[in-house]
């Protein structure tokens, strides 16, 4: 199933031939070179889910605005799926009567829950409260990908920046085998990340991809909107 997923991602793998060549009877031989193709993962439920104690997804956001606001937030029915952080934060306070503050406080309570959340995150997963585990086959493709010519991996994730090395840490993942991200750190609307991520890989590689060599790998229909609305995958 491996190869047939990395043809799906438009990488391809070296394919040799059974019989060895007779060279004096070849003509040139034409090496092309692999195209490259940057690979956006996004986290929750596609590397890794969340197994907490409580059973209840989004913990650590809910202890973390609850902090941060000095009062009890519940998640109610409330999806977080799809969502970045800082839209979750802002959807979390008003559903909980803190929807009419006025916007410069609505502003502070926010970046103090996102001060707080990785603290947060990280006390929990030492404890046992939080837990994080990698799904399936992950750590194949992980690797298999990363021997791909042409193959650059990063992140698109709605999770704040800092959040990232404990999550994926905690799963068993090396956030360093991602050479950039783009987070919900970087913006609230998922739409506007994949220009982030272009934007990262040019600046730190020193040339330009074309949006449609850019593959967003998610579980959730935003994950492909935020691909498709820029000409991605």
């Amino acid at each position: 199933k491996l190869p047939l997923l990395l043809a799906a991602l438009g990488v391809v793998l070296p394919v040799f031939a059974s019989e060895p060549m007779n060279m004096s009877e070849a003509g040139p031989v034409a090496l092309d070179t692999p195209k490259t193709r940057l690979i956006l993962w996004d986290i929750d439920d596609t590397l890794i889910k969340s197994a907490h104690a409580s059973g209840i997804p989004g913990g650590p956001l809910l202890q973390a605005v609850t902090q941060a606001s000095g009062r009890p937030i519940e998640k109610g029915s409330m999806s977080f799926s799809g969502k970045t952080d800082p839209q979750v934060v802002h959807e979390l306070l008003s559903a909980n009567g803190l929807g009419d503050l006025a916007p410069a406080a609505m502003a502070d309570l926010e970046a103090r829950a996102f001060a707080a959340l990785p603290a947060v995150m990280a006390a929990g997963v030492a404890n046992g409260t939080f837990c994080y585990v990698q799904l399936p086959g992950i750590a194949e493709l992980l690797k298999e990908l990363g021997q791909c010519e042409g193959v650059v991996q990063g992140l698109l994730t709605g999770n704040l920046e800092a959040c990232c090395p404990v999550k994926l840490g905690a799963a068993g993942i090396d956030h360093g085998i991602f050479v950039l991200g783009a987070y919900g750190s970087d913006a609230a609307d998922r739409n506007s990340l994949v220009p982030i991520a272009i934007a990262k890989y040019e600046g730190l590689l020193g040339q330009p991809i074309k949006p449609c060599d850019v593959v967003v790998i998610g579980d959730t229909p935003m994950d492909a909107m935020c691909a498709t609305v820029h000409g991605s995958r």
